[in-house]
């Protein structure tokens, strides 16, 4: 799909005939894998591919009439019952957002004049309805962050290409719901949140953009503009991340760390270059159809908005934004990806790896090239005996107490329950000065903490004393101090960045540790 996009827009046209014989193989087999195989192939994403493909072939004349026609009328024998692989019951019950991609994959046939299986689309997309929180957002086993966007960006697509079954208003409905969390969620940085499967990955804000300028035609043709601007802005933001990222080396990366490409380093097992490489130039061209240039732009949260957002209890995220800085909590992290605490400090215009974007896991679902000694993240602890219990466990109960937003400053302040039932207090303040964070108990406290060390092809350099810190990466430094004393874990970590060090500040009774970015 992606050669053929560039083809139709006088790109890479030295591999026309070898795309034609793509194009011939991939139309004629779709319809019959399943009966030639014996099983269902996921065909539910591909069949999207190929007619927006077709479709820009068309538009730009690459081909015959005769060539193209051939293409459609092998993509007429599709029935959906035999080519996709999840099929909504009927009734339907909730299923997982296979059936959404099921579902705009007939849309896009059904746009096409090749199909109109509406009864299959009405029942596919009534399956999905079950799976939103009280904001719209959509939840897939888990709730990974990455696959709220995804899945709520394909039923976009659907209505954008004109699906108009019974169950239309319904998502329309969860759609405008989901809008101001969408937008509140974004980093400074330009990024969608962390948390769960398939995160750190320049697909992640592709289908972000996509998203965004769905929203933004969507909210003008409601008559919305501020709130459509809002989202260029948004969708603005994330293909300048995507873009900074792919100019940072001689060679291109489908994730956001810079280790050779085949040693797969933070990736889950299907998630290798020549896929997902391809799911963002797919997700980048999907945002490109929907655009509307006439929008205006307004700032969009990211970039103006300071203020607080917390998400339901089934995505467990809390974040805070002042001016430049942004940090994002997971009061209940799901430990297969990721630990509680807090996961992500950014600040705009410095590299969003140089502090930190995603925490660590023990046992990560994706690979890394060293064992991580535990959980990890920045968050507090407490001694207990001879040792430290630390909130970024599972069993941690996380209660937020105390949120401000003004002029000066955002705070939240957490009561943190951990496992042995001792209470610890955590508090982040974030001001033009940086990110303060505070922890407190009963007895010795701490705040753990990581220092940026290797991101696959550079080292950091790093300077450490009893009171501060000094990472320095790419001409921008994060800097680190505190009221107490600070000790060197002598542990190493591994996240889908890089490798970080392991620190530790502590005091009695309270610490604070001050995070500036430059």
């Amino acid at each position: 799909m992606t050669l053929g996009i560039l083809i139709a827009h006088g790109r890479k046209t030295e591999y026309k005939d070898e795309f034609r014989k793509m194009m011939d193989l991939c139309c004629r087999e779709i319809p019959t894998a399943l009966g030639r195989n014996g099983w269902r192939v996921g065909n539910d994403f591909s069949v999207k591919e190929i007619v927006f493909c077709l479709l820009e072939i068309e538009k730009a004349g690459i081909f015959d009439k005769s060539v193209t026609d051939g293409w459609r009328n092998d993509l007429a024998r599709i029935n959906p019952h035999e080519t996709y692989s999840v099929i909504a019951s009927v009734p339907p019950e909730r299923i997982g957002n296979w059936a959404a991609f099921g579902a705009v994959s007939e849309q896009l046939r059904k746009f096409a004049g090749i199909g109109d299986e509406s009864d299959f689309i009405d029942n596919q997309i009534k399956s999905q309805l079950f799976s939103f929180d009280e904001n719209g957002m959509y939840r897939d086993p888990d709730e990974p962050m990455v696959y709220d966007t995804v899945t709520r960006l394909q039923l976009a697509i659907a209505i954008y290409f004109g699906y108009d079954g019974e169950n239309r208003k319904k998502l329309e409905d969860e759609l405008v719901k989901s809008a101001a969390i969408t937008l509140d969620l974004q980093s400074v940085t330009g990024e969608i949140a962390y948390g769960g499967r398939s995160n750190q990955f320049l697909h992640c804000e592709a289908h972000f953009a996509a998203l965004c300028e769905f929203y933004a035609s969507f909210l003008k043709k409601r008559g919305d503009l501020h709130k459509a601007g809002e989202f260029k802005s948004a969708a603005r933001l994330a293909v300048e991340n995507i873009v900074s990222w792919l100019e940072e080396s001689k060679t291109i990366h489908h994730i956001k760390n810079f280790y050779a490409i085949d040693s797969k380093y933070g990736c889950e097992v299907y998630a290798y270059f020549d896929k997902y490489m391809v799911s963002a130039a797919s997700m980048l061209y999907c945002a490109y159809i929907m655009a509307e240039d006439d929008i205006e732009e307004f700032d969009c949260p990211a970039i103006s908005k300071n203020g607080i957002c917390q998400t339901s209890r089934h995505f467990h995220k809390v974040t805070c934004r002042y001016n430049d800085y942004f940090v994002e909590f997971d009061t209940k992290a799901d430990h297969h990806y990721d630990a509680s605490g807090i996961g992500r400090i950014h600040k705009k215009g410095v590299p969003s790896t140089i502090c930190l974007s995603v925490p660590f896991s023990k046992e990560p679902k994706y690979g890394i090239d060293i064992e991580n000694p535990s959980h990890f993240s920045v968050c507090a602890g407490i001694k207990t005996g001879d040792t430290y219990i630390y909130t970024f466990d599972s069993s941690t109960d996380y209660k937020l107490i105390e949120k401000k937003v003004t002029d000066e400053y955002v705070l939240v302040k957490f009561e943190c329950k951990t496992s042995d039932g001792n209470k610890v207090f955590q508090t982040c303040i974030l001001s033009d000065d940086g990110v303060e964070v505070r922890a407190s108990g009963n007895g010795e406290v701490r705040i753990l903490f990581a220092l940026f060390d290797y991101d696959g092809e550079q080292k950091t350099e790093i300077s450490l004393s009893e009171k501060n810190a000094v990472v320095s990466y790419k001409g921008s430094q994060c800097a680190y101090s505190t009221n107490g004393i600070i000790t060197d874990m002598k542990q190493t970590y591994a996240n889908r960045n890089g490798h970080y060090r392991a620190m530790a500040a502590s005091g009695k009774n309270s610490v604070s540790l001050k995070i500036a970015m430059f």
